[in-house]
């Protein structure tokens, strides 16, 4: 069933933002850091500004250009299932690599492990309303460099199964992600079945690095879709104003799906900008303002406006620890970015303005999809759903405990009974979320690890890291041996 989707913006003012974005590019354009993606652009159309590193796109090209992209694609897990984009319903996602982490009870975050990337990766599998994850270009502390981010691609690949999504920050990174997907893809076709999806983003206001221009031109070539995701600062890398931040981040957008489809003509691309707040009184992002939830419907607005499917970031939250106000944005940012229409939004555990996570915000970000998913569920109205007959049965002041009716539907999923929330009402600290959560922690992690790819998969990804290992001079790890 379709998820009802509501917007903050009309259609009139969704197309008055995308023509000053569009005017935007015209009149003041975007700093292009890599001399081949500009004489791309300028062979399609656009102008280079005298000697400078800036190109201008004309509108009309802009809009050639969006209109030209695949906005229907699917990603394929290791099985060859797919998952279609847009979907009928939002799909989430996990993190199975952030840079820092908060351990249990703890009031310090620390560095990243690699084994942190294991245990997420063992509670994401045992979490089954998680179907994509996304694996971001960080070190961990004790990982071996030329080694550690295809170590944490190669494990979620093997440990989950599912499609990824990553971000490298170079052009190595880049093809290095090329290379294990085809080793980890049946018949090595990735541009027919492509397995992840890639992150670019630009550098606002209207840049894009050179790393990242060949970062988005290397996946396009290749045939891998890519997410176009400006990660703005309202007051500070955009206006204050969030029409003008909407404005501003719009066109970097526009500008990143001209690129794509110069590269390559009906690339396929979804966008996730990710709009924040600049706090004036901490001088710091704020991810959970609710100024940060009306930006992110209208975003999700402005990318159906352009044809292609939405990906969003949930479960945001500005406090350090897990608490009552990490609860509150956490839901109400869920819920907002569900009924605006996104196809895969983004879980797992982010805190501290998504500075850090822990294993804990990884199970409750679920419950929490799992609650905004019931709530956005359409009460279905059918003749077995009314029960009239069974109403007549009961009469007045009788039982529904044992009727046929009540236990036919006891497990059906009409009611939602998952998760860790406590419906007691028990005294204890043991009865908290926080605390149950935890207990499930510990129960998951005991469990053996096993991986959710094909055999045949896992022997293939294991190779790859196994030669790349050998390749770079260092020792493979244990689990790829």
């Amino acid at each position: 069933m379709e998820t009802k989707t509501v917007s903050q913006l009309d259609e009139g003012t969704l197309h008055r933002i995308q023509a000053d974005s569009l005017r935007l590019l015209e009149e003041v354009g975007v700093f292009v850091g890599d001399p081949g993606c500009r004489q791309l652009l300028k062979r399609a159309g656009a102008r280079i500004v005298g000697q400078s590193e800036t190109v201008r796109l004309p509108k009309e090209m802009v809009l050639e250009a969006v209109g030209q992209l695949t906005g229907s694609f699917a990603l394929f897990d290791l099985d060859g299932k797919p998952m279609a984009l847009p979907s009928e319903r939002p799909r989430a996602g996990s993190r199975v690599r952030m840079p820092r982490f908060l351990d249990y009870g703890a009031r310090e975050s620390r560095q990243v492990r690699r084994q942190d990337t294991i245990n997420l990766c063992h509670l994401t599998q045992a979490l089954p309303r998680y179907q994509w994850s996304v694996v971001i270009d960080t070190p961990a502390s004790d990982g071996v460099p030329e080694l550690d981010y295809a170590e944490s691609m190669a494990l979620a690949n093997a440990i989950l199964g599912h499609p990824t999504l990553t971000a490298p920050t170079t052009e190595a990174g880049m093809r290095m992600c090329i290379e294990l997907a085809t080793a980890a893809s049946r018949g090595g076709d990735i541009d027919a079945r492509p397995s992840f999806l890639v992150c670019v983003n630009t550098t606002s206001p209207l840049q894009i690095a050179g790393e990242e221009c060949r970062v988005l031109r290397c996946a396009v070539e290749a045939g891998v879709p890519i997410d176009v995701e400006p990660m703005t600062a309202a007051g500070a890398t955009t206006p204050f104003t969030l029409a003008g931040t909407l404005m501003v981040e719009n066109a970097e957008v526009l500008f990143m799906l001209c690129l794509a489809n110069t590269v390559r003509p009906g690339a396929r691309v979804m966008e996730s900008t990710v709009g924040s707040i600049m706090n004036m009184k901490h001088a710091n992002l704020s991810l959970a303002a609710p100024e940060a939830l009306l930006l992110a419907s209208a975003e999700a607005a402005l990318t159906r406006l352009h044809g292609l499917p939405v990906m969003r970031m949930g479960g945001y939250s500005d406090p350090y620890y897990l608490d009552i106000q990490t609860g509150i944005e956490k839901t109400a940012f869920t819920l907002m970015i569900v009924l605006s229409g996104a196809d895969l939004v983004l879980m797992g555990g982010p805190l501290r303005m998504a500075a850090h996570q822990s294993y804990e915000s990884l199970l409750i970000d679920h419950d929490i999809w799992e609650f905004v998913d019931r709530c956005t569920t359409e009460i279905v109205v059918d003749d077995e759903r009314l029960a009239y007959d069974t109403a007549v049965e009961v009469g007045i002041g009788g039982s529904y405990f044992e009727t046929a009716h009540t236990l036919r539907w006891l497990r059906s999923g009409e009611h939602y009974y998952g998760g860790s929330f406590d419906r007691s009402g028990r005294p204890g600290e043991e009865y908290t979320i926080l605390a149950r959560t935890h207990e499930r922690v510990k129960e998951i992690l005991s469990r053996p690890l096993s991986y959710a790819a094909p055999p045949d998969a896992v022997e293939r990804i294991k190779r790859y890291v196994r030669d790349r290992a050998r390749s770079v001079g260092v020792a493979a790890p244990e689990w790829a041996c």
